[in-house]
């Protein structure tokens, strides 16, 4: 004999329309808190825990990591790493944060002195040349009438301070650089520009 089983149907609760929109509220409400309160990120930069001398390496000087919401305009980082043997244009006081500005490489604590060069293109690496870069600078000059001219190396390994193709339209085809020397090297290359034509050759790395 077959049996017959008939399902009861399921009721299910009726929802609030009113509980759940202020559930949903409540919802948003904890969210836009969550999102007001949370600290903003903080980023390292170096600032200076004792007066810093200008010409002496930031290694042997007190430099600290403080952070900070927004690092803009100034060195970040947690250390020196690399810029442990940069030093400062001009001394700054305890707690100041170091400047980007305000740095110079260690090339220019061998060789603190700078001397200006305007070059053609085609004399400068077609202007090819940027700051850090190293040059070998040679000099192209006549033996005498009727003699082939010579032409010498004079200076190795000089650091470019600065280099720059000139804008202006006269001189467009030139190149300007600021050269690291010290007296010696910026008597060779002075003397240079005066006795012969110049030649930079960048120095590979």
């Amino acid at each position: 004999m077959a049996v017959g089983v008939r399902g009861l149907p399921v009721v299910l609760p009726a929802i609030d329309r009113r509980r759940l929109l202020g559930i949903l509220l409540a919802a948003i409400a904890g969210l836009l808190v969550l999102l007001l309160t949370r600290p903003e990120t903080q980023l390292p930069i170096l600032v200076a825990t004792e007066d810093l001398v200008a010409g002496q390496p930031l290694a042997d000087q007190g430099v600290s990591v403080r952070y900070v919401d927004n690092a803009e305009g100034f060195v970040a980082g947690s250390s020196l790493g690399d810029l442990a043997g940069w030093s400062l244009r001009a001394p700054i006081a305890r707690g100041e944060p170091l400047i980007p500005s305000l740095l110079q490489p260690p090339e220019l604590l061998a060789f603190p002195n700078v001397i200006a060069l305007s070059l053609d293109q085609d004399h400068a690496v077609l202007g090819k040349l940027v700051a850090g870069d190293r040059v070998d600078v040679y000099r192209t000059s006549a033996a005498g009438f009727d003699a082939p001219s010579v032409t010498e190396r004079v200076a190795t390994d000089v650091y470019v301070v600065e280099a720059r193709v000139s804008d202006d339209g006269i001189n467009a085809d030139r190149v300007d650089l600021l050269l690291a020397v010290d007296e010696e090297l910026a008597a060779l290359i002075a003397g240079a520009a005066r006795g012969g034509e110049i030649d930079l050759v960048r120095v590979a790395p």
